[in-house]
């Protein structure tokens, strides 16, 4: 090799350490910031000998990342549910809560069995009389409580459908920068940080596929295959409330949905499936247990004349109730019991159709209430809970599959957070910053540096003995 060349070899040494250099430092400086993805330096041989920079490599791994992707929407899924539950099963109370549903349901039924007993105690039969309006307002106040839980579902759809649109038109405006920026370098490694970290953020969101072109572009797919960015273009996604639906332009990809090619995880996910599955069953069975006292309280009632309201009564006065949705919100007392109504509490003994006191002592009407509430019930079986129960059992299995609803997505959350959190260990041995390491190759640049700086400073020597002995 001739001087020349060793010239040219060292510069090009020090201008691989300078790149060298400054990635290092690079990554040593944003080594704590949150989706930062360590860099390194591609090198190989120069022609006529040397070294130069073929470009910047990140350090992923696609496998980890989309295991750890798939983990986030998992959990986001749960937590949605977790979340989204919360405040309603609080309300609807403890099996053998007194204030819960089920505490008031059995407080009628036992209150009743004591009038039985007693039919003569006025004092029985104004307990009697609180007791049914306990538990027509715990009936109003649960749906209410549900009302509401499936109110915050809709907020909180919109806001992650919100940010599924944020992101993806991010994520578009990031692929028409990427064609313009030279594979390998500063400038596509950091738009693909970027993009990097918001599919982060909308994994929680959403379970979407990703596809990464030659190009470092990213296409984003739902798990169904709906194509939701290609190239420079993304979909505008919509959500239909009344439906509910989720719409990607006019393409159906509501979770759960069959025939939708949409996904089954994330947040997103879960509010959904709460909106389309879980506050609708939710609703139906309380709804049954609204139906159930009203037919029950009917039925029973040899006072009544046909089309005559019993005990319990759908308030906005149809008869029969004006369907079952909702029945719960609309289930009261009848007038005709309560005292601040002008009623009589005394019909509770004689019938609600009753236009006149019976005798004191007669409990065959409130035994036919009794044999009724301890009796054995039909339900609708679309409300999940079987079709044959007594009703303090029907409302006993509400609350406990509404309360493990929430409980067992609880534990599926804190289950899934492990295997993410194990994941993401995992994804930062890869792609994160190890300082150490880092301070490690400043070591071994300051050295290449000076070998560099040697070598040239020894040729600079050996010219300048040359001219001198010409």
């Amino acid at each position: 090799m001739g001087i020349s060349s060793a010239f040219a070899a060292s510069r090009s040494g020090l201008a691989a350490v300078e790149k060298w250099a400054e990635i290092t430092s690079g990554n040593i400086a944003n080594g704590d910031r949150a989706g930062y993805v360590r860099k390194s330096v591609l090198r190989e041989p120069a022609p006529g000998g040397g070294v130069l920079v073929s470009g910047i490599r990140r350090e992923t791994d696609a496998a980890v990342e989309r295991l750890h992707r798939i983990e986030l929407s998992r959990v986001g899924r749960q937590e949605a549910v977790t979340s989204g539950l919360e405040l309603y099963t609080t309300r609807l109370g403890e099996p053998g809560g007194p204030g819960s549903l089920l505490g008031r349901i059995d407080a009628l039924t036992s209150v009743f069995s004591q009038l039985a007993n007693a039919p003569d105690q006025f004092a029985l039969q104004n307990a009697a009389v609180d007791a049914s309006r306990g538990a027509a307002q715990a009936l109003n106040q649960t749906s209410a409580a549900l009302r509401e839980a499936r109110s915050t579902a809709l907020q909180r759809a919109e806001t992650s459908v919100g940010t599924l649109n944020a992101g993806l038109g991010r994520i578009a405006e990031l692929n028409k920068q990427i064609v313009f920026a030279a594979p390998g370098s500063d400038a596509q490694a950091a738009l693909l940080d970027e993009a990097g970290m918001i599919l982060d953020r909308l994994a929680e969101v959403a379970d979407l596929r990703i596809v990464t072109d030659g190009q470092g572009r990213t296409s984003v797919y739902t798990a169904g295959g709906t194509a939701l960015v290609e190239g420079p273009v993304a979909k505008t996604l919509r959500l239909d409330g009344a439906g509910p639906a989720l719409l990607a332009d006019d393409i159906d990809i509501t979770p759960g949905r069959p025939g939708a090619r949409g996904f089954e995880e994330g947040r997103l996910a879960g509010e959904m499936a709460l909106l389309t599955e879980t506050i609708p069953l939710m609703q139906r069975q309380l709804d049954e247990v609204a139906r159930a006292l009203i037919d029950g309280f009917t039925a029973a009632d040899a006072s009544l004349a046909p089309g005559e309201d019993g005990l319990f009564l759908d308030r906005t006065g149809a008869w029969p109730p004006a369907g079952l949705d909702g029945l719960a919100d609309r289930i009261a007392v009848n007038d005709r019991v309560l005292p601040e109504a002008g009623g009589v509490p005394w019909r509770l003994r004689d019938g609600i159709g009753a236009v006149a006191q019976g005798p004191a002592a007669d409990a065959t009407q409130l035994n036919a209430f009794v044999a009724m509430l301890e009796g054995t019930m039909t339900f609708d079986a679309a409300a999940g809970l079987g079709t044959s129960a007594t009703l303090s059992g029907f409302a006993t299995n509400l609350v406990a599959n509404q309360q493990q609803i929430r409980v067992s997505a609880q534990e599926r959350r804190e289950s899934l957070q492990a295997g993410a959190a194990a994941l993401e260990a995992v994804r930062s041995g890869i792609s994160g910053v190890n300082r150490d390491d880092e301070l490690q190759k400043l070591i071994e640049i300051e050295q290449s540096y000076a070998a560099n700086s040697t070598v040239i400073r020894t040729l600079t020597d050996m010219l300048d003995t040359l001219l001198a002995a010409v």
